[in-house]
């Protein structure tokens, strides 16, 4: 079996434990019905490149992103005597239009311009104020922070914790044939 082979099978292993036992106080504090809330972080760390440089801005944005939402419900809350497309079309333009004029355009190459972290925390926001899971407790925009620093430990863990079984198991070489590229070479008996 090859070592990329053997890597991910102690990956997967671990992940598939890890992660259940990771998930396990949300149930306990009664937010079982938010444990989606945890892998939409995965899915951003994964596709930002599972890159640890990033998660200070990762952290920084998300609670922005939750601010804009919080902004754009009071803006809406202004104009509701308005016709409704003002809302529903006109304060969507402005706010996402200012959105990515400041954190795009004024704050690029800043902590402050994690584009896809501040989007998601605008959009879990948005989606938790709009529909309530049946039969779970409301939640503020803090369970939002909380829940997606939560999210963060658990990609770190995973991420941190099978690379370290991998290096027991494997060596200390074993990235480079996994994400490297390198090819082994085939052993002769």
């Amino acid at each position: 079996m090859s070592i990329k082979r053997k890597a991910l099978l102690i990956q997967g292993a671990f992940g598939a434990v890890i992660l259940t036992l990771l998930m396990q106080p949300m149930g306990a504090f009664g937010f079982a019905n938010y444990n989606w809330m945890l892998f939409v972080v995965l899915l951003l760390f994964f596709a930002m490149g599972a890159d640890f440089k990033k998660i200070p801005s990762m952290i920084v944005c998300y609670p922005i992103g939750i601010l804009w939402a919080m902004l754009n419900g009071v803006l809406i809350g202004a104009l509701k005597d308005l016709p409704p497309w003002t809302s529903g079309v006109g304060l969507t333009i402005v706010v996402i239009f200012s959105i990515l004029t400041v954190h795009e355009n004024l704050l690029r190459d800043t902590i402050f311009a994690n584009i896809p972290a501040l989007f998601l925390g605008l959009a879990e926001t948005f989606f938790i104020f709009s529909i309530h899971p049946a039969n779970a407790p409301a939640i503020t925009p803090f369970h939002l922070f909380g829940f997606f620093l939560y999210g963060m430990i658990m990609s770190v863990v995973l991420v941190a914790g099978g690379g370290a079984l991998c290096n027991i198991f494997l060596g200390k070489e074993w990235p480079k044939y996994v994400f490297g590229g390198q090819e082994e070479k085939q052993q002769t008996v």
